[in-house]
């Protein structure tokens, strides 16, 4: 279950009980994640970093369309951003539904600058500078909101700077412009590895104040969204235990996609709660969660690549020969 109970809860009424870090609660689910972690990347380093789960090119795909695939990726996150953006500034909130914008001046002026990120993003004009303002307002809004609230959606921060790094693309006002349409040569490398840490440290994050040191904001949650399956299946688990579960599996996604390992594998793996959830949540969770399926696309693509590999992926995505 990997979707933000403060999207669909009054978030007030149950703060992040951080005292409950010592708790078996929480120690027994982080020493299995981490666990299971570091075997896991002792595993993959053994095996030369192979990938379990088959890239593009490991099931036939030229090198050449490859290389091409990996240059529209920024089209993608740059439109999935933007129509979050864009139903966030329209719906006066900051990114995601629990960051209501207050009704002043502050509020109007985040919203507009929102819609207008998200057209430039959209459009792929002055893509890079919209960019830097995602940034800065992703800061803003630690000052507006409090720094816990959006470093749980890091995945932001990291999206700007992607497309600050590699521009918006093809298919874009910049490249007709030619201007600002070229990727950072410098930057390039920091790319991908930015954004899948982000997200990482996003998931993290959540597995901890919306779960594992929250079981009472997730309980009311399953009150009223029976998502608890584990009798289904056989497996005797109360809603408290279900929680500790899912915030297990949450925590153990997110420190993989930290770490690099077996990034294809967990991708595939995780996309199946990131959709089970949505025939029930509705165009909230889907329009909240777009820039984190642009993001997973990417990883499905960019994959396990050994270190050779990623150079000429990168060289590519710089526009030299691979």
């Amino acid at each position: 279950m990997i979707l933000h109970e403060r999207w669909f809860t009054d978030e007030a009424r149950f703060p992040v009980q951080f005292d409950t870090w010592s708790s078996a609660n929480s120690l027994v689910p982080i020493a299995i994640a981490v666990g299971i972690t570091a075997a896991a990347t002792l595993i993959w380093h053994a095996r030369g970093r192979r990938s379990v789960v088959p890239g593009p090119i490991a099931l036939g795909m030229p090198w050449a369309n490859y290389v091409m695939l990996l240059t529209w990726v920024p089209l993608v996150i740059g439109v999935h951003m933007g129509v979050t953006l864009l139903v966030s500034g329209v719906s006066r909130q900051l990114f995601i539904p629990n960051l209501v914008l207050p009704l002043n001046m502050l509020g109007g002026v985040l919203g507009m600058v929102e819609i207008a990120i998200a057209l430039s993003f959209i459009y792929g004009a002055l893509a890079r500078p919209a960019a830097a303002a995602l940034a800065f307002v992703w800061l803003v809004g630690m000052m507006v909101f409090g720094p816990l609230r959006l470093i749980e959606h890091t995945e932001i921060f990291g999206i700007a700077f992607f497309l600050f790094a590699t521009g918006r693309g093809p298919l874009a006002f910049d490249m007709a412009m030619d201007r600002l349409n070229k990727p950072l040569p410098n930057l390039i490398p920091y790319a991908v590895p930015v954004l899948r840490v982000s997200l990482g440290i996003s998931l993290v994050l959540v597995a901890f104040t919306e779960k594992i040191w929250n079981i009472p904001m997730g309980l009311a949650f399953l009150s009223e969204h029976h998502f608890n399956f584990l009798p289904y299946i056989g497996v005797q688990a109360d809603d408290t235990r279900f929680l500790l579960i899912a915030g297990t599996v949450e925590l153990i996604v997110g420190l993989m996609l930290i770490a690099g390992t077996y990034v294809r594998l967990i991708i595939v793996i995780t996309l199946i709660p990131f959709n089970l959830t949505l025939p029930f949540m509705g165009w909230r969770e889907l329009v909240g969660h777009l820039p984190t399926y642009g993001i997973l696309a990417l990883l499905l693509l960019w994959g396990d690549e050994k270190p050779g590999e990623r150079g000429a992926l990168v060289r590519a995505l710089r526009g030299e020969p691979a």
